[in-house]
């Protein structure tokens, strides 16, 4: 390990006692950690210091400019969340983006218009209680699909295993790599990969709200098999054990590799797995492991299609809330009307974009699905998605590759 990367996992992990979470996991030295954690947290002023030190450390250093970028931009995040901690703050777009190397900005409604019109195509006419509103059909549809509390853990065992094999198919894990699954509550997020080391994950699966059937290949596709789990166990095998990049065996929650991490788990699916394999899979075995095989898979598969224009509106609604100081109440409400949501489900997801934690993270999602759509698209998605698997890019970077294909 060189100086400039024990520098940086002591910066993280010093930084990890004022902002729980801020370190998402860590499987380097025990004795660093050790280090970070003894006697008083160190002070937000001498982390400051040792930011913009890093900074400096990297820019002099003689790494090559992928890893050069990737550290370089890491550092300047954890430089932005100790000031957010210590003050004055940034303001909201700028703190997303010294945070996450992306500039966010509001989606069209036209956007979910247009959406709501392909649903309104779609989506059956017969709402519980006889309403008629485009919301009541999609609580009524859904509503459907939900999934006996007995049954939640088989049939995502199942999309574990099937998500698994089609992934081996096609990339490298590493031997002994493996994940678990947990049902949890009150969480502010639907599902999360606790990323362990070793080729270890932990999947928590949020039970706060129904678990719908349709919910199982989506999930474990982002969090597993090829998503997070798989991006972490290769990047682990691959640039931590192989060739001892220490900034690899930490993964940082407020950081640019947010949005890399994000792009992949959301495009997994569709990389590892074409949606005609995919409904007969549904019909034939999983929504019958649900108790579910009278679903017309064909248009619960249209149906998630069209809400995945939708993806965008927490992202509005965290713009609406933070940066442009509008009412809690009035904004719950935007992500009712335009995200088709009950009032419990909005709650939910005002409950994230208001966590410290995840108030600006909400616009990886969409936008790290959007930024790698042009590189996963024909017939070099798979090998473009190997090199996202196993190399540190950060956005930049990646909008650098684009313009060089152009």
């Amino acid at each position: 390990m060189d100086e400039i990367g024990r520098a940086y996992l002591l910066l993280a992990l010093n930084l990890e006692r004022h902002f729980e979470g801020f370190v998402d996991a860590y499987f380097g030295p025990p004795e660093l950690k050790a280090q970070a954690q003894a006697g008083e947290p160190r002070p937000l002023d001498a982390l400051a210091d040792d930011a913009r030190q890093l900074m400096a450390a990297v820019e002099a250093g003689d790494y090559g400019p992928q890893r050069h970028d990737f550290m370089w931009r890491q550092a300047r995040a954890m430089a932005a969340v100790v000031r957010n901690l210590s003050g004055p703050q940034l303001g909201f777009v700028e703190e997303v983006e010294l945070y996450f190397d992306i500039t966010p900005e509001m989606t069209d409604e036209a956007v979910f218009a247009a959406a709501h019109a392909e649903l309104d195509r779609l989506l059956p006419g017969d709402a519980i209680g006889g309403a008629n509103r485009l919301v009541d059909r999609l609580v009524a549809w859904r509503k459907r699909l939900e999934v006996a509390p007995d049954r939640i853990l088989p049939i995502f065992e199942l999309a574990r295993q099937e998500t698994r094999q089609r992934t081996r198919s096609l990339f490298d894990l590493p031997d002994g790599e493996e994940l678990s699954l947990q049902l949890v509550k009150d969480q502010p997020w639907g599902a999360y990969n606790w990323y362990l080391g070793n080729y270890q994950s932990r999947i928590e699966i949020n039970t706060d709200l129904p678990v719908r059937a349709s919910s199982a290949v989506p999930l474990l596709a982002h969090e597993g098999y090829a998503g997070h789990h798989t991006e972490h166990a290769i990047k682990e095998a691959v640039l931590y054990r192989a060739q001892g990049r220490a900034e690899q065996c930490i993964q940082l929650l407020l950081a640019p590799e947010c949005v890399l991490s994000e792009g992949i788990a959301d495009s997994a699916l569709d990389v590892i797995w074409d949606r005609a394999d995919r409904a007969a899979f549904l019909r034939d075995e999983l929504y019958r492991v649900a108790g579910l095989p009278e679903i017309d898979v064909g248009l619960e598969m249209q149906i998630r299609l069209a809400s995945e224009a939708l993806r965008s509106i927490d992202g509005n609604a965290a713009l609406l809330l933070h940066r442009d100081g509008r009412p809690y109440d009035e904004v719950q409400r935007y992500v009712e009307r335009w995200g088709l949501r009950t009032p419990t489900e909005a709650a939910h997801a005002m409950k994230f974009i208001q966590n410290p934690l995840f108030r600006s993270y909400i616009f990886n999602y969409a936008m790290g699905k959007d930024l790698l759509a042009p590189l996963l698209a024909g017939p070099a998605a798979v090998a473009n998605f190997r090199r996202l698997l196993s190399e540190p890019f950060t956005p930049g970077q990646i909008r650098l590759w684009l313009a060089e294909r152009a």
